[in-house]
């Protein structure tokens, strides 16, 4: 099972506050949620990363 990362827990908690009307869905929001995307993806680069390394250090 994968595990999720902070910036994807963070962004599904925003989601869910707005789908239950506690935040508004405005300008402020949507700048924080497209840098909760961007930190998501170098988040998830960098696992990848760091999983690669470990894979080849095992084969070596």
């Amino acid at each position: 099972m994968a595990t999720k990362s902070i910036p994807d827990m963070l962004r599904r908690s925003l989601e869910s506050h707005m789908a239950e009307a506690d935040l508004r869905n405005d300008d402020e929001l949507k700048e924080i949620m497209g840098k909760l995307a961007a930190l998501s993806s170098k988040v998830a680069a960098a696992k990848a990363q760091a999983l690669a390394r470990r894979a080849k250090m095992k084969k070596d």
